[in-house]
């Protein structure tokens, strides 16, 4: 008698940390804990959100002294990247060569990076468990979700029925050729609204900018800090940075606040949120007028309703006017809640414990309520200030979690 086959069960590999996002606040992790002494599991798409959700051709708001990925080995700035390929990127910098520039990072310190995707994350009270997308499971002491701003996007209400295909959010899209000849009104006044519109525009398409404010706002070209640097070069350039931090925010009164946590978490809760409602206003670069001349903008003004009809969408504007468009592209921001988080399971999301307005409640190692488990990027932004929305945050998030992890003393020199 033959016995029956029997399931093979796969031995379940324990890691010190894994680290999930391949984007720049997961890899910049990953290169802190290196230099600390540990080699992470780095499991993610590398520079996924940045690759299939932002559209060629557009260029990054924050100045490349601002857009480094940070890390302790200095090899891995942009001027390193930039020695490595001959040639000086642009400034402001192209999305394709950031984009080069982060896969280049990914090679130097996660080069057996797993591409896999991460279906479930869970906890039995003693370590974390995840579950793979090929039905693998992995158990880790500690994990690091990098995971980004991606599933925190806003759909407005008004077009809640409406296909995604006809009123797609801008962070859908990555690709404006279908646009090309067509009639589409861009929701929204911050940057993304602008450059997206600057971009279709060129692209050809027949485009409008509907926002509830009264006017545009843009951000004047920061000269006074651009003439300090070039007269601050080399020795002198760490004097700079204590004058103008390089994180390209705030101005002078207020960028030492919002690039030093410690000095962010001095402040008042007032201020605090100040601070982080000045850096998430919806302003648009100082190189955007130009490339919108001829882009109709209708001010204080929003819609009440929209239905498709025929192919497109007719939208019922506050104005008691009504317009009839092929697309709509809703650049309507995005709204932390980490319950949107799908890949930490049910009986682990109740344990993590959550501020009113969805952010969770970490320490200043960007450690939740669950010991082990952090969390890196815009949702840190209420504990280490408003740097965390950006590239530049990096540099306030790697050393504290790998200072955690590792049990060593964070040093902010």
């Amino acid at each position: 008698m033959v016995a029956p086959d029997l399931p093979v069960r796969r031995l379940v590999q324990t890691k010190e940390v894994v680290v999930i996002g391949a984007g720049p606040y997961g890899l910049s992790t990953a290169a802190y804990l290196q230099d600390s002494g540990v080699e992470p599991y780095l499991i993610g798409q590398s520079m996924a959100f940045w690759k299939e959700n932002m559209p060629g051709g557009m260029l990054l708001r924050s100045k490349s002294e601002a857009s480094n990925i940070a890390a302790p080995q200095k090899h891995l700035s942009i001027a390193a990247y930039e020695k490595t390929i001959g040639r000086k990127i642009a400034d402001p910098l192209p999305i394709e060569d950031f984009i080069a520039y982060g896969e280049w990072f990914q090679k130097q310190v996660a080069p057996n990076l797993d591409t896999r995707h991460v279906e479930k994350v869970s906890h039995d009270g003693r370590v974390f468990e995840l579950t793979l997308d090929d039905g693998e499971r992995l158990q880790a002491k500690s994990v690091v979700l990098a995971l980004g701003i991606g599933p925190f996007f806003q759909r407005p209400e008004q077009f809640a029925a409406i296909p995604r295909e006809l009123a797609p959010h801008s962070s859908d899209l990555n690709d404006f050729s279908q646009f090309r000849g067509k009639r589409v009104a861009v929701i929204g006044k911050g940057q993304s609204a602008l450059e997206y519109a600057a971009l279709l525009h060129e692209g050809h398409a027949e485009v409008q900018i509907i926002t509830r404010a009264s006017g545009l706002t843009f951000r004047p070209f920061a000269w006074r800090k651009n003439l300090f640097r070039k007269l601050t070069p080399g020795l002198l350039r760490g004097f700079s940075y204590r004058v103008f931090p390089p994180t390209d925010l705030g101005d002078i009164r207020t960028a030492r606040k919002m690039a030093d946590p410690d000095l962010f978490r001095r402040q008042s809760p007032e201020v605090q949120e100040k601070l982080l409602k000045d850096c998430a206003k919806p302003v648009g670069a100082y190189w955007l007028p130009s490339r919108l001349e001829g882009v109709r903008v209708r001010t204080s003004v929003s819609v009440t309703r929209a239905a498709t009809a025929g192919a497109g969408l007719q939208l019922e504007l506050s104005d008691s006017t009504t317009d009839q468009v092929d697309f709509v592209v809703l650049a309507t921001g995005y709204r932390i809640d980490i319950s949107k988080y799908h890949i930490i399971d049910s009986s682990l999301q109740e344990r993590v414990q959550k501020t009113p307005d969805g952010y969770p409640v970490l320490d200043t190692s960007l450690q939740t309520s669950v010991s082990g488990l952090y969390m890196a990027g815009v949702i840190g932004e209420k504990t280490l200030g408003p740097t965390l929305r950006f590239v530049t945050g990096t540099s306030n998030a790697g050393p504290r979690l790998a200072a955690a992890i590792t049990g060593k003393r964070f040093s902010a020199n």
